[in-house]
């Protein structure tokens, strides 16, 4: 059951509502999340909580965050465990520490599965690799991340990757990328062009395939030490 802290409540007992005001801090024991606002609407017996102003919303295991959220308008149905942030919406992972925005999404914190229908971009801080698409889900327990429509990829080194899907693999540094692609590096300067595309992204060794033909570009970079 949650609990709120805040400077003014109103209870609308025929609704089943209460609204609270001015500093709201609301805490959840299933799922353990703690929500900070300035306005929170508590549907008791639809067991939703609805956030219509600036909101951050903390996802804790064993008292500690692991999870962050925010957004300007937010639901959270606390019997599914589904929060959905549903304008300006950003949310960050401490391990590994990733951080996705997009204009909306849907967090199953149950499932721990984090999904958007509208643009959304990805950013691996640790790697310094950002993604971009027209949609995508991240799968939290896999470390993976599928992003499609309109893909594009860029490393820390200026190395590029463009295509229709993407499926990135976080724990590997691994990408999979499918449908027009081109990828591009700029040290050496190469691009290829291909209908698939496998490998690191991050130390530039990926394999360019075109069409079904066995023909492939293999691009490796190896590191020169000066005596």
């Amino acid at each position: 059951k949650p609990y709120r802290l805040a400077k003014e409540a109103k209870v609308k007992t025929r609704e089943q509502r209460i609204d609270f005001f001015g500093g709201v801090v609301a805490k959840s024991v299933q799922p353990q999340l703690q929500m900070q606002t300035e306005r929170l609407t508590w549907m008791i017996k639809e067991e939703k909580l609805i956030g219509n102003s600036a909101m951050q919303i903390d996802r804790l295991k064993n008292n500690k965050i692991t999870d962050r959220g925010r957004g300007d308008a937010a639901e959270v149905f606390l019997k599914t465990e589904i929060v959905n942030i549903t304008k300006n919406a950003f949310i960050e992972l401490l391990d590994p520490l990733v951080q996705i925005a997009s204009n909306s999404m849907s967090w199953n914190v149950k499932a721990e599965n984090i999904k958007t229908n509208a643009p959304l971009k990805v950013v691996h801080r640790a790697e310094n690799i950002t993604v971009s698409g027209n949609r995508g889900e991240f799968k939290i327990p896999s470390k993976t991340v599928y992003v499609q429509g309109n893909v594009k990829g860029i490393g820390e080194k200026g190395q590029s990757i463009q295509s229709n899907n993407l499926t990135w693999h976080l724990d590997k540094q691994l990408v999979e990328a499918s449908g027009n692609v081109v990828y591009g590096q700029t040290s050496p300067q190469l691009t290829f062009k291909g209908e698939t595309a496998t490998g690191n992204f991050k130390t530039e060794n990926v394999v360019v395939k075109r069409g079904n033909s066995s023909e492939r570009v293999i691009t490796e970079i190896i590191p020169q030490f000066n005596n």
